[in-house]
């Protein structure tokens, strides 16, 4: 028998004095919409009046809150209007709006895109209202509304032995994080998180709700597990089959600035020995004392999950400190969903902006040196760690399925390689340049040890050659389906999937 939660009341905490307007009516938003919307603005007052949800306008108290994203860079994109959804037949409304309006729009479930992509100067469609979780143990299926996030679902999985393979950014929307893979530290053990669903709601370029399985519209069901979000509909639920979960041990274990290049092998070649009993989030990173000051040391770190007992991780880790003893180490056997808190990152809202690489073995000794090398010339900043990279595990389970299985290509790959800057309001504009400079010729050198190939999860808006990047020999493919499902190319931004490949 399923059992319905829904954990996080966004519209009642979150837009704050706003909500009061809604009062109890049968039409929520008349009042609302007769003083706060011009009655000419391109039926943003027909759209209001017609949404069982909120329609924020800038001037309204909660607008600021629901506008920002995860990544601060993009905080001066701001939406004409923002629609708090609550139910699909909203989504349809919002969608039509759009396209009879002419209007540019985008979908945000955890506001988690790297490169801004649910950011609009147009309509924002949130769907973070919707966070409804159902569990069915008997069946073992999870199903999500289309904006739950990964805390979302820890909340309500944390009270049963099953979890899917998900993410450890608490905020990130789990529809965005399915559609473009899903990392996470089970990935190894028990594949991505598009490898575990099952079917999926969604309202389509023609404004009909539709479900996507194998045994339904299967050509799209494809190419939604891997192409990324934004491609081909707004997904209002999600159903996946979840695995058991038993104890794990957790680690996280820092050695100081010495023999980098011998450490960062040695961690590779632990997580390639037992590729899928162990899942690795290992990096260097430029550590200095305080803002400005001094040159960066690097520090190497790794952390993450083994499946299996304690005493048998640190027997296979002691190679490693006999290498060199670390700084600081962690290392302790407890249950799934308290080693999913432990390892949980505290997710600060910033300024960043990432790069990323797929690895097919691993990075070599002079790939590690040249990675130190360019980390040697950062520019500087007022961030205290403020340039990484940054090897995920992603081989193991992940590779059980076939390049073409899923629109996922890179099921060949063991690590993804991230490089990364973060930088602060403090740090002046020359010195932001340099830094961008720095991170563009950085991601370029390194090109000649990695795979011509990017994680789509990890969107890049400089990347050259992204449609091969993210697709490779699935590119064909996935513009056939988008020509299928949405020929008019309704859902389109930077790096959505062409309707012909370039």
């Amino acid at each position: 028998m399923a059992t319905t939660f829904s954990r996080r009341g966004f519209l009642g905490a979150g837009v704050g004095a706003g909500a009061t307007l809604a009062g109890a009516t049968g039409a929520p938003n008349a009042a609302f919409a007769q003083f706060a919307i011009n009655a000419g603005d391109g039926g943003l007052l027909a759209l209001a009046r017609d949404m069982q949800g909120r329609l924020l306008l800038p001037d309204d108290y909660a607008y600021r809150y629901s506008a920002r994203s995860n990544n601060a860079r993009y905080d001066n994109v701001l939406p004409r209007a923002i629609a708090l959804c609550a139910s699909e037949s909203d989504v349809v409304r919002c969608l039509r709006w759009a396209r009879d309006n002419r209007e540019v729009f985008a979908v945000r479930s955890g506001g988690h895109s790297y490169a801004g992509y649910s950011t609009t100067p147009g309509l924002l469609i949130d769907m973070r209202a919707l966070n409804r979780i159902s569990v069915d143990p008997d069946q073992q299926t999870l199903t999500v509304q289309g904006g739950a996030t990964n805390q979302d679902v820890a909340n309500v999985l944390s009270a049963y032995p099953f979890a899917i393979p998900s993410g450890r950014c608490p905020t990130v929307g789990v529809t965005g994080l399915t559609l473009g893979g899903g990392w996470g530290f089970a990935s190894t053990h028990a594949g991505l998180t598009c490898d575990r669903l099952l079917s999926t709601d969604l309202v389509p370029a023609g404004l009909e709700p539709i479900t996507a399985s194998a045994q339904t519209n299967a050509d799209l069901f494809w190419a939604l597990r891997g192409s990324g979000g934004g491609n081909f509909g707004v997904h209002t639920r999600l159903t996946y089959r979840m695995v058991p979960v038993h104890e794990v041990t957790v680690f996280n274990i820092v050695w100081p600035a010495q023999k980098q290049v011998e450490l960062m092998l040695a961690l590779q070649d632990l997580q390639l020995s037992n590729p899928r009993d162990i899942s690795t989030r290992s990096k260097v990173a430029a550590e200095r004392a305080g803002a400005f000051l001094g040159r960066d040391q690097f520090a190497a770190q790794t952390l993450g999950v083994f499946y299996g007992p304690e005493s048998a991780f640190r027997e296979l880790i002691q190679p490693l400190f006999r290498l060199l003893e670390p700084a600081r180490a962690h290392i302790r056997q407890m249950g799934y969903w308290e080693a999913r808190d432990y390892l949980v990152t505290d997710d600060p809202e910033g300024f960043f902006d990432v790069r990323s690489s797929m690895v097919q073995e691993q990075l070599a000794a002079d790939a590690l040196e040249a990675s130190l090398s360019w980390m040697s010339k950062w520019p500087g900043g007022s961030m205290r760690q403020a340039n990484m990279g940054i090897l995920f595990a992603i081989g193991g389970a992940v590779g059980d399925k076939k390049p073409d299985e899923t629109a996922y290509v890179h099921r060949g790959s063991n690590f993804i390689f991230e490089m990364e800057r973060t930088w602060s309001p403090l740090d002046p504009p020359q010195l932001l340049e340099q830094q961008a400079r720095w991170l563009d010729d950085y991601f370029a050198d390194m090109q000649r040890f990695v795979l011509p190939r990017s994680y789509v999860n990890f969107p890049d808006r400089t990347l050259k050659d992204w449609q091969q990047a993210y697709y490779g020999e699935n590119l064909a493919r996935l513009s056939t389906v988008k020509r299928r499902y949405d020929p008019d190319n309704l859902f389109r931004f930077q790096q959505s999937i062409p309707l012909s490949p370039a």
